[in-house]
């Protein structure tokens, strides 16, 4: 159904008659901290269900992937950034010790 929204913007409910679920925990996005709550309710016997966007490999406000804000677009990649920002003085030194 969630699919049927983001292309068509509406659902058909007629076909979703008389469908019942039940859940213990349902998680609404699969970023590091609703997979961790998931898996840890799961690990405890709590029927566990989880609602992300559709997957695509880039991820934005509209088209999902497992894995959150933090993991795709946030904190890690931000911090990979820095890392690798840390070794320019580095590669100044070696290439002038070459030449």
């Amino acid at each position: 159904m969630s699919r049927k929204m983001l292309i068509d913007g509406e659902t058909n409910r007629t076909n979703e008659e008389g469908i019942h679920y039940d859940f213990d925990l349902f998680v609404i996005g699969a970023g590091s901290g609703g997979v961790r709550a998931a898996r840890f309710s799961a690990n405890y016997g709590a029927k566990v269900g989880i609602c992300e966007l559709p997957f695509h490999p880039i991820s934005s406000e509209v088209i999902g992937g497992v894995g959150g804000t933090c993991v795709i677009r946030g904190c890690v990649p931000k911090k990979i950034l820095v890392y690798g920002a840390a070794f320019g003085g580095e590669l100044e030194l070696q290439a002038s010790l070459i030449c």
